[in-house]
């Protein structure tokens, strides 16, 4: 079981020349990060579209939402919203490119992306019972992300990149209070994006029990 997650930077085409290079190069830099955090591997498609591909299929939530954030907190290139289709299914990993690979998780990522709408997210786990729950939890999701300012945006990223940390261990690493912390996660979504990462994950665990 691999997860597969195929991505589209919305609206690229009204970036400035010089911030279209800048956003691409980072997005390259930061899909090295996740490389050696899951073993993945990526592939960069005409400039704005992208592949990540991990063994590690049960971090499929995580590995998109922080790509999402990371993408709308603009910290190393200005900040833009992305498609993101995301599978957890049947398939392998060899080489260091995802686009020299086949099999359903890959082929259905792909299919799905083209189908969605501006920046929506979508996970589909194979043979996965609750697959039309997650669909609505996507839906509902994206509208919450997609609102996010990117200060917002970046406090969650490092909520979820640092594996959700006590409130004052966050402020700590931020120079902050704890109330500051709790209001701000509060008032970006912190507990339902929690509480949806965890039911993805618990899905995607299910569906590696159930292989033989």
């Amino acid at each position: 079981m691999i997860a597969v997650i195929t991505g589209d930077l919305v609206d690229s085409t009204q970036l400035s020349p010089a911030d279209y290079q800048i956003t691409v190069k980072a997005l390259k830099t930061y899909l090295t990060t996740l490389v050696k955090d899951y073993d993945a591997i990526y592939s960069v498609y005409r400039g704005d579209g992208f592949q990540l591909v991990s063994p590690h299929a049960a971090q499929l939530a995580t590995l998109m939402l922080r790509t999402k954030l990371w993408l709308a907190a603009g910290k190393q290139a200005p900040p833009v919203q992305c498609a993101l289709a995301g599978v957890c299914g049947s398939g392998t990993i060899h080489g260091d490119d995802p686009g020299e690979h086949t099999g359903p998780a890959l082929i259905t990522s792909g299919r799905t992306l083209d189908g969605l709408r501006g920046p929506q997210l979508s996970i589909e786990i194979e043979n996965s019972p609750y697959n039309e729950a997650l669909a609505v939890l996507c839906v509902q999701q994206s509208y919450l992300l997609n609102r996010l300012s990117e200060s917002q945006s970046e406090l969650l990223y490092r909520y979820v990149e640092r594996q959700f940390p006590t409130h004052q261990q966050l402020a700590d690493q931020l120079g902050t209070s704890r109330q500051n912390i709790s209001e701000r996660l509060r008032a970006a979504g912190a507990d339902p994006l929690v509480r949806f990462i965890d039911f993805v994950d618990k899905c995607c665990q299910a569906c590696l029990q159930e292989r033989p």
